[in-house]
């Protein structure tokens, strides 16, 4: 199971299991990081990959997911905390419109699984 996460979650607001629908790399995903002297900054794809031996993605039919407004009612986020969310991805470059999530569970059958290659490209794994 895919689980949402609750550090950070005040009630009555609910955690959210977030996607994205950007294929690629999605910029908030990145670990974060503090440089010597230094502000905290979100890691790259490549520095991600090298800091925790690779990199998987889940995939679901956007169907079972909710986006934007309807997200946020659903995690009884205030219009205010959504708001700053979309400012912090903004200025980590992301794209908040590509944000979408559940408040529950996502069991991983039936889930596509990717797993980054060493040549940085997102390759499916197939389970044996």
């Amino acid at each position: 199971m895919l689980i949402p996460g609750s550090m950070g979650i005040e009630p009555p607001d609910k955690p959210i299991l977030w996607f994205s629908r950007n294929q690629h790399w999605e910029q908030t995903a990145g670990n974060a990081c503090h440089d010597d002297g230094q502000p905290v900054r979100r890691m790259t794809l490549r520095e991600t990959y090298a800091r925790s031996g690779g990199l998987v993605r889940y995939g679901c039919d956007v169907k079972r997911l909710y986006a934007g407004e309807a997200l946020r009612q659903k995690a009884q986020m205030s219009h205010e905390d959504w708001a700053a969310l979309h400012a912090e991805g903004k200025q980590q470059h992301a794209y908040p419109a590509a944000w979408c999530g559940s408040v529950d569970s996502i069991p991983v059958d039936g889930l596509v699984v990717d797993v980054m290659s060493d040549a940085f490209k997102w390759e499916r794994f197939e389970a044996c």
